[in-house]
């Protein structure tokens, strides 16, 4: 079977995430058993740079990887005119489209050329589909002009977490068409020989100090003013909130609510942390905190369980159902819940030891990659009629 992957980042690019190693994981495991995956992306590396100035045929770990040049970046969206003559010339190539992205260019253009050479395909919109901030009327005025129409052609509508099914049935669509595929995490993941306390040493971050650690980016979305104000709130000069990820646009109103605040010398960012690096900070943390607004599957819960880290986030976050009460806490999404929340877990020693017993219970039984790509590449088989592949159980 031949599946074409378009999403609008991938590797070598890191800053924007989550979306990234998923789209890596289904890629190289459905490559392992036998199948043909290529990815289609733009050659965007952070919010400034990019790889090359033009189109780039190449691979990434065995992948083959199409990069192709971004004019201009719109947000996080890439804008690729180069998409339009590969659809034209080779989209017919593939048995299968999986689209990860929705209201963006490159989605929108494959999923009109896949209408036009009736190829299917399946979406995953990423927990985007709620309009919650900005850009209201554009985004209204997308979804009545394009974007319904390529949810109702889609083959299959991919949810990561019972919340994103929920969005997919708020805008209209037929829930027999939706189809539950979490995230999966690998063991193998986890760096060998991870020294403890090294990340505390970098930011002069004492043992007993309680360490609050949030990693992703810095934007209105993940809740990080409720996070200072609730921090605000500890009333405890012994515990240090640290904040990992790029600036999104909202650094400075942070550090303008901090200096408010005073909270100054107990927040610290650090930027963006990648590899063992970003794993230091998990495994030197007492907890993860995680107060999106909103937040379909969130990658960095099942790091922190990966690292036997007790979590805390909002119920307004997908994979809230498969941690309550099991390797964490679900707050509301208010500064207050939150502030309860984590003074109970940091003074809770029994609690956070029962979490960390729980985490990878959880992992093996919810979010392993088998078990995920088994589904996927069942899904694939039905809509394209069971081609050539070979299912492994």
């Amino acid at each position: 079977m031949k599946v074409l992957k378009v999403i609008d980042y991938f590797y070598p690019a890191q800053e924007p995430g989550g979306p990234i190693p998923v789209v890596y994981n289904f890629a190289k495991r459905l490559i392992q058993r036998g199948h043909s995956v290529t990815v289609w992306t733009s050659n965007l590396l952070t919010a400034k740079d990019k790889m090359s100035g033009n189109t780039l045929v190449s691979q990434f770990d065995g992948i083959p990887v199409i990069y192709f040049d971004s004019l201009f970046r719109y947000h996080w969206v890439a804008i690729t005119p180069d998409l339009i003559s590969f659809c034209q010339r080779g989209l017919h190539k593939f048995d299968i489209i999986h689209l990860y992205a929705y209201r963006d260019f490159m989605a929108t253009v494959v999923a009109w050329f896949a209408n036009k050479k009736q190829i299917p395909y399946v979406i995953q919109t990423l927990g985007t589909l709620p309009i919650l901030l900005k850009s209201k009327y554009k985004k209204l005025l997308y979804d009545k002009l394009i974007g319904m129409r390529i949810l109702n052609h889609a083959a299959k509508l991919i949810a990561k977490s019972y919340l994103e099914e929920k969005h997919y049935i708020e805008a209209g669509s037929d829930k027999k068409k939706i189809e539950l595929i979490p995230n999966g995490i690998d063991f193998s993941e986890y760096p060998e020989k991870l020294q403890k306390n090294n990340f505390r040493k970098k930011y002069n971050i004492k043992k007993y100090e309680k360490l609050i650690l949030y990693l992703g980016r810095i934007h209105p979305i993940k809740g990080l003013d409720i996070l200072i104000k609730a921090f605000s709130k500890l009333n405890n000069e012994d515990i240090k909130l640290v904040i990992v990820g790029p600036d999104d646009g909202y650094l400075s109103n942070l550090k303008f609510l901090i200096n408010k605040l005073k909270l100054n010398g107990k927040v610290i960012f650090t930027g963006p942390l990648y590899g063992v690096d970003k794993y230091e900070a998990y495994i030197d943390a007492d907890i993860f905190v995680l107060p999106s607004v909103q937040e379909n599957f969130p990658k960095v819960i099942l790091e922190a369980l990966l690292c036997k880290l007790p979590v805390i986030t909002t119920n307004t976050c997908g994979i809230a159902p498969w941690i309550k009460n099991k390797a964490g806490l679900v707050v509301s999404y208010n500064e207050d819940s939150l502030a309860y929340g984590i003074k109970r877990l940091l003074k809770d020693e029994g609690l956070r030891v029962l979490f960390k017993k729980n985490s990878h219970l959880i992992l093996r039984e919810h979010f392993s990659w088998e078990k995920q790509v088994d589904k996927l590449e069942c899904l694939y088989l039905d809509i394209v009629g069971g081609k050539n592949v070979h299912i492994r159980h």
